[in-house]
């Protein structure tokens, strides 16, 4: 996935803007505009100047942007029609969730003309402080609504403030306690189990080393980056080394530049080769008892959809192999990773296509009769699918209740919201609640839950 941010001029937006109505909100007075660079947020269409005609579906256009010099950030809210500035206003204050509540979100609204806002916040950039507001409430100043059945999520914004550094967090979803782990930026975020703790350890990707953080201590190995495959495969997701997701102890396995399997001593950090396989990797794991590893591979001679399996044992011999034993619907010649795990020393979890008859996405394979059968979750019922629905507002998501990630007392699901928030549902009280914006990574044995503050995009697998 690649993503262009532009930059621009607060300036010059203002430039074309007309009248100097400006409502100032929490009692912050407005500053001058200043220059910002930024990525869209959500986005409906690019508004235009001539007045609406009576067929013409009001529309926002809204951008968030930072402004550069340390001044903050700024959501720039744009209409093709005029605005009634009384229902945004109360639209923003109706429909905001905080990460944080005791922490108060300061803002200075600036309205530039009736079809131009600029929202001002003032937020602490050193916490890791997030929050979400909804526009769908916003009406045009002649009552026609901005709110969309068909794009249910393009009047939601998505703030987050913090300095880019990182950040693991941890938060008792009934307690509210709350711990915060430094950690680093980075594209991928890898759950690993240990034979230490029972809580899973992350595994955060980097070009030149990556970190094992302990989720329970905040204690993290540093893992140098070794020197990259010769003719290794290239891929989508930016790294040329896939571990396992497990370690034990002293050593684990991993995969180089998508083609080369080895075994990794985590004490001196040397490598021992084990496989070299003849086609692109897609995924790999090793079993429980460290004896086995499975790795998925591409199945056709072009990087498609279908992998093919193959068990090996701790010396790299081939034990075990299935054609097609996996399956993910997408375009041809994207190398990207599939996900797969044991679940014990002869089950292992595949990914395959979704649909009415396997909604997880997921089959399980069992290494010794080579025998498959769909996946399946009695806790997703019909009523959380009803209300997943509602609060969603998509009649059916396949992909949401496959992301469902359970509390140790299967009371709480959390998930990522279409609107790339975290959130948590509670199947007693039937509730959701926002948690933040971020990376949702998992729970804890002791039913807080772990996510990482740090790039909009991460592999999570």
């Amino acid at each position: 996935m690649r993503y262009m941010a532009a930059i621009v001029l607060a300036a010059a937006l203002l430039s074309g803007c007309q009248g100097a109505d400006k409502a100032g909100v929490n009692g912050s007075s407005p500053s001058p505009s200043s220059p910002a660079e930024g990525s869209p947020t959500a986005m409906s269409a690019t508004p235009t100047t001539s007045a609406p005609s009576s067929e013409e579906e009001p529309l926002l256009y809204i951008e968030q942007l930072k402004v550069i010099g340390g001044g903050g950030q700024l959501i720039q809210v744009k209409s093709n029609s005029d605005i009634d500035k009384k229902s945004l206003e109360q639209a923003i204050k109706n429909s905001l969730q905080t990460s944080d509540p005791e922490t108060e979100f300061r803002y200075t609204l600036e309205w530039e003309s009736p079809r131009f806002l600029q929202i001002r916040l003032h937020l602490d950039e050193g916490s890791v402080w997030s929050g979400t507001f909804n526009l769908d409430e916003a009406v045009t100043t002649d009552g026609r609504k901005y709110a969309s059945t068909e794009q249910p999520y393009r009047n939601t914004v998505v703030i987050r403030a913090g300095d880019g550094e990182g950040s693991l967090l941890f938060q008792g979803v009934t307690s509210g306690t709350r711990r915060v782990v430094p950690a680093w930026n980075t594209g991928w975020i890898k759950s690993i189990q240990t034979r230490e703790s029972v809580a899973a350890s992350y595994l955060f990707y980097g070009q030149e080393k990556h970190h094992l953080v302990h989720a329970l201590t905040g204690e993290a190995l540093e893992i140098p980056v070794f020197a990259q495959e010769k003719d290794a495969y290239g891929n989508d997701y930016g790294y040329h080394e896939m571990y396992s997701d497990r370690f034990y102890g002293d050593f684990t396995y991993m995969i180089s530049g998508n083609k080369t399997l080895y075994r990794v001593d985590l004490k001196g950090f040397t490598r021992t080769k084990l496989h070299v396989f003849s086609k692109p990797v897609y995924g790999m794991s090793s079993s429980p008892d460290g004896k086995r590893i499975a790795v998925l591979t591409a199945h056709d001679e072009y990087i498609g959809p279908g992998a093919d399996l193959t068990v090996l044992d701790q010396k790299g011999k081939i034990l075990h192999s299935q054609q097609n034993a996996a399956f993910i619907s997408h375009s041809d010649g994207f190398l990207f990773v599939y996900s797969l795990t044991w679940e014990d020393d002869s089950n292992l979890i595949l990914p395959a296509d979704r649909g009415e008859h396997n909604p997880l996405g997921q089959v399980r394979y069992n290494t010794g009769s080579g025998t498959s059968t769909v996946m399946q979750d009695q806790r997703i019922t019909d009523q959380l699918k009803k209300d997943l629905a509602e609060h969603e507002r998509q009649p059916h998501n396949d992909l949401l209740l496959s992301g469902l990630n359970w509390s140790p007392d299967n009371r709480f699901a959390a998930f990522k919201s279409g609107t790339g928030a975290i959130q948590v549902y509670d199947t007693q009280e039937r509730t959701f609640t926002f948690v933040s914006a971020g990376t949702l990574l998992g729970w804890m044995p002791d039913g807080t839950l772990a996510w990482a503050d740090i790039k909009d995009h991460v592999y999570t697998f």
